[in-house]
């Protein structure tokens, strides 16, 4: 214990003097001073599979946010002792969830107060019952999966919206903005591809606009070979394809699916906008995301946060590293307010509305997000270009 805790404060000092532009922070102190103002860093785990570029992404937006808070404590402070310090502690899980099992112990034994993660619902679901079992608040980032918040978890949360609200939007882009008659839904078996293919098959029949499911299957989530499916969809020839499964997966899709003679819209979900996508020349498939918050372009802390990024790690942001960036930081900014973890925290989480990049971020009694955004984009030559948004609950922060 005694070594995590020297390499947290380790990891904290570097974390440090790389936020402070200035490099005031870092400055040399006398010994006593330094002694005054160390402070035993609080933990935040991230958990995901971090060989994948995306994941790493989501990590680097919530260190980030750690960093830029620590800075700002230890300003305000004016050299006396800082209220709360954080240290952002990841793990490779490789989303597989026998291994995010050591994981989540290693969290416990850690201290940590919340988790931001795990990157798949079947895996965050899998080590649920220890983050209850020790009152660790689990913030998942990714996923939309409704059974994470309907087991009756204190400790679950969801940034994103439910499957349910995800398929209504869905639905509404496919029949109202895009004019979708025939429709295939193609889902992988994981807990998110089958709830949100479900809640959109329901969303089509329970909706006015005359259109029909004219095929349906499941894929292996592990698989990139979709020959089958694609010579299924060649004899239904839909109009519309939806492809409901994680961001990892969506590339060898539409690469598949392009090569193909289908001259289908496909309508992909979140994580997709991340991805550039170059169609075969003359091809006639059209390309399409809902992605699950507002566009941000013309908003001043989307722009705010896109610099600070790309002057911290060189590279531009992810989708994922805002959604980790606002985890991270209302994780933090409850911590702060209850004091530390545990049943206060968490009591703060399900009480309080906590300030994001789109809007205000505020869970349900259950850990669901009262507010969310999405906008539909397509894919062309300048890559994705924003068509539509939607909205509940509070209105996006730009608008």
């Amino acid at each position: 214990m005694l070594k995590i805790v020297r390499d947290l404060l380790r990891m904290g000092a570097v974390a440090l003097c790389a936020s402070v532009a200035a490099g005031a922070a870092c400055a040399a102190k006398p010994a006593g001073e330094e002694q005054a103002t160390a402070v035993k860093p609080v933990g935040i785990g991230f958990a995901g599979p971090l060989a994948n570029p995306i994941l790493k992404s989501a990590r680097d937006g919530a260190l980030l946010a750690i960093e830029e808070r620590n800075a700002r404590q230890l300003s305000a402070a004016h050299g006396a002792r800082p209220a709360m310090q954080f240290a952002l502690l990841e793990q490779d899980d490789r989303s597989e969830s026998h291994l995010a099992q050591y994981t989540a112990q290693y969290f416990v034994r850690s201290g940590v107060i919340g988790v931001i993660g795990h990157w798949s619902a079947d895996v965050a679901l899998a080590v649920a019952d220890t983050y209850e079992e020790h009152a660790i608040a689990q913030i998942m980032f990714t996923a939309s999966t409704p059974q994470f918040t309907e087991k009756g978890y204190k400790t679950a949360f969801r940034l994103l919206s439910s499957s349910d609200r995800t398929a209504a939007y869905l639905a509404e882009s496919a029949l109202a903005t895009l004019g979708a008659r025939r429709v295939a839904v193609v889902a992988n078996n994981s807990a998110f591809g089958q709830s949100l293919a479900k809640a959109f098959i329901d969303q089509m029949a329970a909706r006015r606009e005359p259109a029909q499911v004219v095929y349906q299957t499941t894929v292996s989530s592990k698989t990139s070979d979709f020959n089958v499916a694609l010579q299924a969809l060649e004899a239904s020839q839909p109009d519309l394809i939806l492809f409901s499964a994680n961001a990892l997966q969506v590339a060898p899709f539409v690469n598949s699916v392009a090569r193909s003679k289908l001259a289908s819209a496909l309508l992909l979900t979140g994580g997709s906008v991340n991805q550039k996508f170059s169609l075969p020349l003359g091809s006639k498939m059209s390309l399409y995301t809902l992605e699950p918050d507002a566009d941000l372009r013309d908003c001043p802390a989307w722009k705010g946060f896109l610099e600070r990024f790309e002057q911290r790690f060189k590279r531009a942001p992810s989708s994922f590293s805002r959604y980790a960036y606002n985890t991270a930081n209302t994780l933090m900014e409850a911590a702060v307010q209850a004091g530390g973890g545990g049943p206060r925290l968490l009591a703060e989480l399900h009480q309080k509305s906590y300030k994001g990049l789109s809007g205000p971020i505020a869970f349900d009694k259950n850990g669901n997000a009262r507010n969310d955004f999405y906008t539909l984009y397509r894919n062309g030559a300048a890559g994705w270009a924003p068509l539509k948004e939607f909205a509940s609950g509070a209105a996006p922060a730009c608008h």
